[in-house]
């Protein structure tokens, strides 16, 4: 009877807030240790995070407990272990083909796990990890050293984690097909922009290449082109456009640093529910 109540009340969570709209998103920074509602340009909510293991890096592998990055959609939610779990389609199109890139993956595994993408299938028996999520069980765990008490947020083996509460909150705000946007502000805007980007060509340890657009209104829109050589060097070129005319180019360095990168890397973090994919078609 318990178990029936659980779910029964789980599920009435659900549906009674079925009226959400579209435009409602998650918005994880690592760095800063949140997790952010927004609805159009209004933060709703706000809660502290735990994730995986302290680095830079996003995740790249299974078994490297680090907590991804980039664009991703809540799949599934369902009672768990620690509360709920809200989990995400993890890997997307951009981890599978910086694997591919990387030499993680090899070809024939990389096609098929995009076309399984393509029909909107969960690449499950992946090389870089899978259900990956957001759940409860605390944002930190206190742990100790050298006698003192102190607060560990990196618990998890990958996954977000909420305080029990936040997280029942949360559960009024999402429903599935929910976009997550996690990244670690912290970072320069290339390595932001890498794991946001679609892939638009791949050579192994030769060169990712990917595109992304940035509705700013109805007449403007900012092309972002991302090239990256396995041997170190980055290209980033922006493009603003208006009313389909070229307005303003900007080129980086050999290092993928631009002028004024903190700007853009604040207006792309405020207006990530408006990111479109390229045109172009992927090329391997």
């Amino acid at each position: 009877m318990k178990k029936f109540l659980a779910i029964f009340s789980f599920y009435l969570i659900i549906f009674s807030f079925s009226y959400l709209k579209a435009e409602t998103i998650i918005f994880i920074d690592k760095s800063k240790k949140f997790l952010e509602i927004r609805e159009k340009e209004k933060i709703i909510a706000k809660y502290e995070i735990g994730f995986g293991l302290e680095s830079v890096l996003p995740k790249e592998k299974r078994g490297d407990f680090l907590t991804p990055e980039g664009v991703f959609k809540i799949i599934n939610i369902k009672p768990s272990e620690y509360k709920y779990f809200l989990e995400l389609n993890y890997p997307n199109l951009n981890d599978l083909a910086l694997a591919y890139y990387k030499g993680i993956i090899e070809k024939e595994k990389f096609i098929k796990w995009i076309n399984m993408l393509e029909n909107k299938e969960i690449v499950e028996d992946s090389l870089l990890g899978g259900k990956i999520g957001i759940h409860g069980g605390g944002a930190f765990k206190w742990e100790k050293r050298d006698g003192k008490l102190y607060k560990n947020y990196h618990w998890t083996k990958g996954c977000i984690a909420l305080n029990d509460k936040d997280l029942l909150e949360l559960l009024k705000y999402v429903k599935n097909g929910q976009k997550v946007f996690i990244l670690n502000s912290q970072k320069k805007f290339f390595d932001i922009l890498k794991k946001f980007v679609y892939p638009t060509k791949i050579k192994p340890f030769e060169i990712f290449e990917g595109e992304l657009y940035l509705k700013l209104n109805e007449d403007t829109y900012i092309n972002f082109y991302l090239l990256e050589n396995y041997q170190g060097s980055k290209k980033l070129v922006i493009k603003k456009w208006v009313r389909g005319a070229l307005k303003e180019k900007i080129e980086s360095d050999e290092s993928g640093n631009i002028p004024e990168e903190e700007d853009f890397k604040k207006l792309f973090i405020e207006n990530l529910e408006n990111l479109l994919k390229p045109y172009k078609q992927l090329e391997i």
